[in-house]
């Protein structure tokens, strides 16, 4: 008996030990108003807290400490270490203003990235363009906008991501419907096309580059390489036309572009299989590679090696 007590202490050690190692929570914050409060970003701050973005149509109550300026507005929240709410700011005009993204900068402050058809009200600077807009914006540490851009063309604008990029200045990503018209200085390809703005330390437009093809094609996720360029992912219905390389290969695949530092084009991949594949993010991986990530409802067929197991699948993808 002994032996097998022994024995089964042993096999089945390492099987408790893996169930122990379940992280326990140390704390946690239920931060909102009244309303609807929807959180999109966060990242850890250099204080060791944690900013939080999102949007919101609560007016005062709960952790709400203004009232809703439109439709929707930006939420920015700072807690503590611990959770607890250092600082927030609702940030919008009249209209809808709808937050996607933040990154910190390296004045220990954030970027933000949203879209927007506000006219002049509010926190609101600038009227909106078209039907729909980028909003840029910049907060220091203690939540304070410190510049904003509107930015578009005539019809519907919408970003989706950026980041600072390494001479001080940001990198902006989103897509667009517009031909040359107000900030865009290019014509539409197709339905939707990716719109990647540079901008200046002060939010200014540097450059800017239309992406795609004859029909629609969405940014999601950018990321500025360690070559100084950049690489754009989302997803793409269009065959071969206008700047876009390769047909499709099923209704919607992944469509990856990297960019030079000055927006030219190095190359681009169309990947998919027979069927819908979204991508959502893309990162730059320390062999200098990329790692994809998004969804598919494909079959082994174009790129794709394993069947779908259901419905929608995680579907990530490295390339060299």
């Amino acid at each position: 008996m002994k032996t097998i007590y022994s024995f089964l202490v042993i096999i089945l050690s390492p099987i408790f030990s893996l169930f122990a190692q379940a992280p326990a929570i140390e704390w946690q914050k239920t931060i909102g108003g009244e309303a609807g409060d929807n959180l999109i970003s966060l990242k850890q701050a250099e204080d060791g807290g944690y900013i939080l973005g999102g949007s919101s149509d609560s007016d005062i109550s709960g952790d709400k400490s203004e009232n809703h300026m439109g439709v929707l507005d930006f939420w920015m929240v700072k807690v503590d270490s611990m959770g607890a709410v250092q600082w927030e700011n609702t940030i919008g005009g009249s209209g809808f203003d709808r937050f996607w993204s933040l990154q910190l900068t390296d004045d220990e402050g954030f970027i933000l990235i949203g879209d927007s058809n506000s006219n002049i009200s509010g926190d609101k600077t600038e009227n909106c363009i078209g039907s729909g807009d980028y909003w840029i914006m910049k907060l220091n540490a203690a939540g304070v906008i410190q510049w904003q851009n509107t930015i578009g063309g005539d019809n519907y604008e919408l970003a989706f991501s950026g980041q600072q990029t390494s001479d001080g200045g940001y990198i902006v990503g989103g897509y667009s419907d517009s031909d040359l018209s107000a900030d865009k200085t290019e014509n539409s390809f197709g339905d939707t096309d990716y719109w990647v703005l540079k901008l200046d330390a002060s939010g200014e437009i540097q450059w800017q580059k239309t992406i795609g093809g004859s029909d629609s094609d969405y940014f999601r996720s950018l990321q500025q390489t360690a070559d100084g360029g950049y690489i754009l992912g989302g997803f793409s219905m269009s065959n071969a036309s206008g700047l876009k390389t390769e047909n499709s290969l099923g209704g919607v695949d992944y469509w990856v572009v990297k960019l030079s530092a000055n927006g030219d084009i190095q190359w681009q991949n169309t990947i998919g299989g027979n069927k819908d594949d979204y991508l959502q993010l893309i990162i730059q991986t320390t062999d200098g590679g990329f790692f994809l990530g998004g969804q598919s409802n494909s079959n082994i067929s174009g790129d794709k090696t394993e069947n779908s197991k259901g419905g929608a699948d995680y579907w990530v993808v490295k390339l060299n």
